[in-house]
């Protein structure tokens, strides 16, 4: 398949849709690009405007137009020239509205039996049992504001399953029974219990270096491949999965030889490991682009006002504050 000379880039959401996005084609045509570069179509958060907390893996989302609007896309795209180059997010899934992400919503009520314990990355031993829920505010007595009410356990706005034969007694009671503990958010950094995308607490990480967990999550993807409605994928946030590389192997294997490009930021004189992918998504390119477009002449009195700082000890000190800091759970 033919590499693209240049891409461009859509958002696609419930304010512009799949169907809206065709309309724009024959101008990104007109521009040059020869590729056009869709964000996450998956089924996402109510509300969400990027995509990248997706919820159910078997379907497009619905609010960006649904399954009937991609296909129509893809053919409007193709009748122009252009080929259509999707983003992935194998890395996590959105769990801020549990009632809306079926296999989150398991987890809470069934605990570490539940058929999709394993699909997230949770160390319930260190949680005593329980996965852990960042939510609560900073009163020592927030835990007095639960609620049951319609068979859940209500915290304000935020509603969670009760497990069976657990509803009785006190609000607190009942909460001191379920698979999952309702801790303030304050303790997210060093208590939590499941693997989050960087400090974000409402996007947790998916095990899919696991077989079923890539075989569920990609099932639609695959599709896109086998049908023709897409032409390539970028993978977000590799860096985020147990085995990156072993993760883009079996990717590629599904992709069939449609091109993969991944999101991977490279540091100074760092290269791109040897993985199956046709490259990088641009972080290095536009390091370059910076650098061009950045005067020297202005180079000392920036050092000025930074301080002077011995540049090598200052990555350090940052990346170490980092792991130590919103990393260290």
């Amino acid at each position: 398949m033919p590499r693209p000379a240049s891409t461009y880039r859509l958002q696609i959401s419930a304010d512009f849709t799949l169907r809206d996005a065709a309309q724009v084609l024959d101008h990104v045509h007109r521009l040059g690009a020869d590729w056009v570069y869709l964000s996450p179509l998956l089924q996402s958060e109510h509300g969400s405007n990027h995509g990248y907390d997706v919820i159910d893996h078997s379907r497009v989302d619905e609010s960006r137009g649904g399954p009937e609007a991609l296909r129509d896309f893809s053919a409007a795209a193709h009748e122009r020239g252009l080929r259509v180059l999707v983003d992935i997010v194998p890395n996590h899934m959105g769990v801020a509205t549990p009632r809306d992400n079926a296999w989150w919503w398991e987890v809470l009520t069934h605990g570490r039996d539940a058929e999709h314990a394993g699909f997230f990355d949770i160390d319930w031993d260190f949680g005593g049992g329980r996965l852990r829920l960042p939510i609560l505010g900073d009163g020592p007595d927030e835990l007095d504001a639960l609620r049951v009410e319609d068979g859940e356990l209500r915290y304000y706005d935020h509603r969670f399953p009760i497990a069976p034969g657990t509803g009785d007694g006190s609000p607190r009671e009942v909460h001191d029974r379920q698979h999952y503990e309702l801790m303030s958010w304050r303790r997210a950094d060093d208590e939590l219990n499941y693997r989050r995308f960087f400090a974000v607490n409402t996007l947790a990480g998916l095990r899919v270096e696991d077989d079923r967990v890539f075989d569920d999550t990609h099932a639609e993807i695959g599709r896109w491949l086998r049908e023709g409605l897409v032409d390539g994928l970028r993978v977000d946030h590799p860096d985020g999965l147990r085995d990156p590389g072993a993760y883009l192997e079996r990717l590629a294997a599904l992709a069939d030889g449609a091109p993969i490009w991944v999101e991977k930021i490279l540091e100074g004189d760092e290269r791109m490991p040897a993985w199956p992918v046709d490259g990088t998504t641009g972080y290095d390119a536009l390091g370059l682009v910076d650098r061009v477009l950045t005067d020297p002449a202005g180079e000392q009195e920036l050092t000025a006002l930074a301080g002077a700082p011995e540049w090598t000890a200052l990555v350090r000190e940052r990346k170490r504050a980092v792991a130590d800091g919103i990393l260290r759970s």
